[in-house]
């Protein structure tokens, strides 16, 4: 059975059916004709590993048995499933192209399932701004489904299909024989889209369907491959004919997805979302089975068809072995909000309306589009199958627990003037008895069974950053920036997280090793005031904290100005992300632009950090002298709740190898101290790899020193050959953002560039 060809001369504008062709051994046949009619300079087959060994000989001798001498054939064999329809994938095929000096008269040929399908007709849509491409589907879910349409896509770790174009094939050959060589899974896999179009276009091939699975089966299972008759074989062409020449009139009327190709849909809206969690243990097939059917319960929970569409739909894809329920296994991955929240963002959503293609009856849609369908009814359907969010119960301390652990705590306010709002608010939120007088607040605990004992806490309100005096150096006293931009509710809820930092009475903010990969950007910037929060937090993207580098500010004529300059910008950035922060003061010997002979001001600046409340303070250990590390040790004993060191030390000239003895002097030395002021801080050490080995040493040396992953380190290396370190490092990685003027140290990594090499590297 083969539609009969015609030479498509542009792409945007067509009669898809009249480019596809369906029949049995075509391999010449596509050859000449893709040669006659697609003329170009060079062909580029891309297929992939498990299908180049079945079907690729065999097409390029067809090719390069009738190709002129002047014309080349190249070929470009990629992993097979569905982690290659990526972006990394896509420029790996156009680098390859380019390295071969192709030009626009290149015609690409996706010899391959959905996955090739898609890739391939994403990437000749770019390539040199858009050049011919051929689909080969080799998967019965290709031939009626992604092949068709001219939709091509990749995938992203947001979702799938998300980035690609709408870029028709000029010839599609439906080889079948190359559906003998399908698993039965697969077959089945292919037979939810056959299904799904006929159930919606017409009760006579449903019926076909319904009474045809034995011969199907027959044709392409079949031990023996020569024993099916002509008229079987015609029998399933026929099938498959019907199921793509529905979708190619469906694409011809509507190319862009206005309204009528919507009803290609049917199934898919909860069916994505169902596969978005699944995937990959259940195949699209499957998911799309089951959105099939809870599709259709929809329909007749709305009254448009009877509960016997719903049977015979359920029977049908049941005889061809495709899940019309869900499995434990299944239901433990999934929960009513996590499906309803993936709806939202479906393709095919107008706003917030959801839209879905309603069954009236076998072969009948409700409207010749997809339905505007509430939620209510959604959730009607959905709870019957899937579990709700799991249940979160807040773990409720008593009062008097809580109470127990305040402190005393004193405001001052310099310039500022006190809200009768806030004084409220700390009695009833933190249960105070509040006192004013003199421009001070005193805030006692009302449950303290030994006044004496209690510790006091203060916090100096000002304008002036860097100029409150500590109170005693028993006490911790704090210093919170007031900016003339903060209106007053936003200066009262600022200054309550400011306070429930400092009192410990939510959640930590300090980053949690045991809850997977964590990194923080370095923004590479010297005014926080002039950013838009916007473009901040387009730099924070997936951040889990952010270091505000010192030393990138303009340089100051005296230690006042740095000190007031650091508490100002730290203030506007405090203004515009509530991420924890990172204060470090780099100098130029650690990789930094700090004057390391500044000492003294350098400590105070460290000093500052933790009045400031900063949730990490960096302390380079080489750069001051041992007293003065532990003068620093002995001020964060008063701090300790709040702010935590980073123990630094850089190499940026490569004079301390892994595999030496200097680094693990370091190491040793930050851990003693830690360990000697029982302060549980991070360590961090950053080598230079001018090799590649440099990075395996590096990990020998985390081996060593963590055999268990468990402690808080960051090791990574500088310098372009050190990228698999900041990969491989699980705590805090210090990472980049395209988007910032610069990177802080060479080789650093985005986030979303670590997060995709980690998931190309199973390493998540």
């Amino acid at each position: 059975m083969v539609f009969e060809a015609s030479h498509i001369e542009t792409i945007s504008v067509l009669d898809v059916k009249d480019a596809i062709h369906v029949g049995y051994n075509l391999t010449d046949y596509i050859a000449s004709t893709i040669l006659s009619s697609v003329p170009a300079s060079n062909y580029c087959i891309v297929t992939d590993t498990n299908l180049a060994p079945l079907y690729l000989s065999q097409l390029m001798k067809a090719f390069q048995d009738r190709m002129h001498p002047s014309q080349r054939l190249l070929t470009r064999i990629m992993a097979a499933g569905e982690m290659s329809k990526s972006r990394q994938m896509k420029a790996s095929i156009e680098d390859y192209m380019l390295s071969k000096s192709c030009t626009r008269d290149t015609c690409m040929i996706a010899l391959g399932g959905g996955v090739i399908g898609d890739l391939v007709g994403y990437t000749a849509s770019t390539f040199m701004r858009g050049v011919p491409f051929v689909q080969i589907p080799t998967t019965l879910l290709a031939m009626v489904d992604s092949s068709i349409g001219g939709k091509t896509a990749i995938d992203t770790p947001h979702g799938k299909n998300l980035i690609g174009t709408f870029w028709q094939p000029r010839f599609i050959f439906m080889d079948l024989s190359m559906l003998q060589t399908l698993p039965k899974r697969e077959l089945a896999n292919g037979m939810a889209e056959v299904i799904k179009t006929a159930a919606i276009s017409s009760q006579s091939e449903f019926e076909r369907l319904e009474n045809g699975k034995q011969i199907i089966e027959s044709v392409i299972l079949g031990s023996d491959k020569n024993s099916s008759t002509d008229e079987e074989k015609s029998f399933v062409a026929s099938v498959i004919s019907a199921s793509a020449k529905f979708k190619a009139d469906v694409v011809t009327q509507d190319e862009r997805e206005s309204g009528l190709r919507g009803l290609l849909n049917f199934g898919h809206s909860i069916g994505h979302a169902l596969e978005a969690v699944l995937a990959p243990a259940w195949l699209h097939g499957e998911c799309i089975s089951i959105g099939l059917i809870l599709e259709v319960e929809l329909a007749c929970v709305r009254g448009h068809c009877s509960v016997e569409v719903v049977d015979r739909l359920t029977r049908c894809l049941e005889l061809y072995d495709l899940p019309t329920t869900l499995d434990k296994d299944a239901k433990n991955k999934l929960t009513l909000d996590q499906v309803m929240t993936t709806l939202k963002v479906d393709k095919k959503n107008k706003g917030s309306q959801k839209r879905i293609v309603l069954l009236s009856e076998i072969g009948k849609t409700l409207e010749p589009k997809a339905s505007d369908v509430p939620d209510d009814d959604i959730l009607q359907v959905l709870s019957k199958h899937l579990p709700p969010a799991a249940s979160i119960v807040p773990t409720l301390t008593a009062k008097s627990e809580i109470h127990f652990n305040l402190p005393n705590m004193t405001l001052v306010f310099d310039q500022v003037s006190c809200s009768p709002h806030l004084l409220t608010v700390l009695e009833t939120r933190y249960d105070y008895q509040v006192q004013q007088e003199y421009g001070e607040v005193h805030c006692i605990p009302k449950k303290v069974p030994d006044q004496k004992s209690t510790k006091t806490i203060y916090i100096h309100l000002t304008r002036q950053a860097g100029t409150s005096a500590s109170k005693d150096e028993y006490s911790s006293s704090y210093e919170y920036v007031v900016l003339e931009e903060q209106d007053h509710d936003q200066f009262c809820e600022d200054l309550l997280i400011f306070i429930d930092t400092v009192l410990q009475t939510g959640k930590s903010r300090h980053v949690n090793r045991k809850k997977g990969p964590s990194s923080f950007v370095t923004p590479t910037i010297a005014d926080y005031k002039s950013v838009l929060p916007a473009v901040l937090n387009q730099w924070l993207e997936n951040a889990d904290a952010i270091e505000f580098r010192v030393d990138y500010l303009l340089d100051r004529a005296s230690e006042k100005e740095w000190i007031a300059c650091a508490g100002t910008q730290l203030a506007y950035l405090r203004l515009k992300t509530k991420l924890p922060v990172i204060f470090t003061v780099r100098t130029i010997p650690q990789a930094g632009q700090f004057d390391p002979k500044l000492t003294k001001l350098y400590t105070d600046l460290v000093f500052w950090a933790h009045r400031w409340g900063c949730d990490y303070v960096d302390l380079e250990l080489t750069t001051v002298s041992i007293n003065k590390l532990e003068d620093v040790m002995m001020l964060n004993y008063h701090y300790s709740s709040t702010v935590k060191l980073i123990g630094s030390f850089h190499d940026p000239e490569h004079h301390c190898p892994w595999s030496g003895n200097k680094m693990k002097e370091v190491y040793d030395h930050a851990n003693r101290l830690f360990e000697y002021y029982n302060h549980h801080g991070v360590i961090k050490l950053v080598g230079f790899a001018e090799q590649p080995m440099d990075n395996i040493e590096l990990e020998q040396f985390r081996h060593q020193v963590d055999p268990l992953s468990e402690k808080e380190l960051i090791l990574i290396n500088m310098g372009a050959k050190g990228k698999f370190s900041r990969v491989a490092n699980q705590f805090l990685t210090p990472a980049t953002h395209p988007a910032l003027p610069s990177a802080a140290a060479p080789g650093q990594l985005s986030i979303e560039e670590i997060i995709n090499i980690r998931h190309q590297l199973a390493m998540d």
